[in-house]
């Protein structure tokens, strides 16, 4: 069952008997960003306890896919609105832009930049890990979303570049630490 989307919905409909019905006009923007990316946050819980139990294990693979399908529309977001994404800051600035505009802006955290080709990434707020919390007990059912789509994201902004976790926030760390590093650095550091 759906939580209601307390604390957004505010305005009163039926004033002495009288119905009036509202336009999409009559709902300021920020609310209807508000209402949906609430929604948009909300819809992977309510798909992962709706269909693991049917689908098993086979699950994360399945919505892998479409998690690493939504990074690739980062891209066209970034191409769109003449996001700079020439170096790891400016990638890391981009992400935060997609990922705000795709999930809302319930996100926090802080950027530091090493060099223009690694930047450290730290999160302290996600709207999936709100919603979770809202709806269920706390799981570990997003780090398989959130890196897929992270990866695919910055991959897709700018192919020489690609990211690593070091912590995650669903995985029972206090914040969530990203690393955007060139390809080249990351073979250097895996001894390729």
């Amino acid at each position: 069952m759906m939580p209601p989307l307390q604390g957004i919905c505010t305005r009163e409909c039926n004033i002495e008997n009288e119905i009036i019905v509202p336009d999409l006009d009559s709902i300021p923007d920020r609310m209807k960003w508000q209402i949906a990316s609430k929604l948009a946050s909300t819809l992977p819980v309510f798909y992962d306890i709706a269909f693991r139990r049917e689908i098993g294990e086979r699950y994360d693979e399945i919505e892998r896919d479409v998690w690493i399908e939504i990074g690739r529309q980062a891209r066209d977001l970034a191409v769109s609105y003449q996001l700079p994404v020439g170096n790891a800051d400016q990638i890391a600035d981009a992400l935060h832009v997609v990922s705000t505009v795709f999930f809302g802006p319930e996100f926090r955290g802080e950027k530091l930049v090493v060099n223009k080709e690694r930047t450290t990434i730290m999160k302290t707020r996600c709207p999936f890990l709100l919603r979770e919390l809202e709806i269920c007990k706390p799981t570990d059912i997003f780090f398989l979303k959130c890196m897929a789509f992270e990866i695919s994201a910055v991959e897709s902004m700018n192919p020489e570049y690609t990211l690593r976790f070091v912590r995650s926030m669903c995985m029972g760390d206090k914040t969530c630490e990203l690393k955007i590093i060139t390809k080249k650095a990351v073979e250097k550091e895996d001894g390729l």
